[in-house]
């Protein structure tokens, strides 16, 4: 009977460390919120300017057509019309006249877009994510561009906005 009785409390004794454990455990979950690597991660902020901030240029007259590239598969001629406006900071920290030094570089941001769109297939554009990478990408290229020869840091351009995409 004696044996009974202390396994009885043993077991007793090991439930209460469970027990005991299971809520500090939960105790620390609660409060401390997991990992600081997952709550970093979550807490990343996006900021959008105001209109007033930004300024848009036209960066064609008219809807421009572009000759897309060939493959080997497909040798039938594609072309792809678009008509696009560069937005970017109205006032920037290193550039005296954004509007100005957009203006000045109209013709090799046109380029850039032209020569974008000729090294692309048709296959290329057809996907759904195509208008966005090639706003991401012209975006970048300009950036690079644009402050190529300024002391300034930052994105000039603060985006591409495609008013006509058509592909055929």
């Amino acid at each position: 009977m004696e044996g009974k009785s202390t396994s009885f409390i043993i077991l007793i004794c090991v439930v209460a460390f469970l027990s005991l454990a299971l809520a500090l455990l939960s105790g620390y979950v609660l409060f401390m919120g997991g990992s600081s690597k997952g709550q970093a991660a979550n807490n990343k902020t996006i900021t959008v300017p105001k209109d007033s901030e930004l300024a848009v240029e036209q960066i064609f007259s008219s809807n421009t057509a572009f000759n897309l590239k060939t493959t080997n598969n497909d040798k039938n001629i594609h072309v792809i019309l678009v008509s696009a406006q560069i937005q970017y900071f109205a006032k920037f920290e290193g550039i005296k006249d954004t509007t100005a030094k957009i203006q000045a570089n109209k013709g090799k941001l046109a380029e850039m877009v032209g020569t974008y769109f000729q090294n692309l297939t048709i296959d290329d554009v057809k996907k759904p994510e195509a208008k966005e990478k090639a706003r991401s990408d012209l975006k970048k290229m300009m950036n690079e561009y644009l402050l190529q020869n300024e002391e300034a840091n930052g994105e000039l351009v603060y985006s591409i906005i495609f008013d006509y995409w058509f592909y055929q």
